[in-house]
C-alpha cells in the first residue's frame, strides 16, 4: 500500500467511515513533516517507540513507524473516531 492507501485504510477501521479528501491531505502531510522530523532526531522516536508490546527490530523505520503512530494517533483523537464512539 502506498501512503495513502496505508492512511485511508486505518482511518476507515478507526472511524467507519471513508475519508474526506481534505482529511487525506493533511494526515499525509503530517506523516511527511513527522517521518523527516524523526529522520533529523532519532531520539524523539524513543516515545512512540518504546510504547507497548511490539518489539521494534534494528532493521526496521524506526522514523517510518514512529510518524506512523503519530498519524495513527491523530486519527484515534479525532473528532470522526471519538464520535463513533
Amino acid at each position: 500500500l502506498d501512503t495513502k492507501d496505508a492512511i485511508s485504510l486505518v482511518f476507515r477501521q478507526l472511524t467507519g467511515r471513508q475519508i474526506k479528501p481534505k482529511e487525506i491531505d493533511v494526515l499525509v502531510e503530517l506523516q511527511k513533516k513527522e517521518y523527516k522530523k524523526f529522520q533529523d532526531n532519532p531520539s524523539k522516536t524513543k516515545g512512540w517507540i518504546n510504547t507497548g508490546d511490539y518489539k521494534i527490530e534494528k532493521n526496521e523505520n524506526v522514523a517510518l513507524i514512529a510518524a506512523n503512530a503519530v498519524v495513527a494517533s491523530t486519527i484515534m483523537n479525532s473528532d470522526a473516531t471519538i464520535t463513533k464512539r
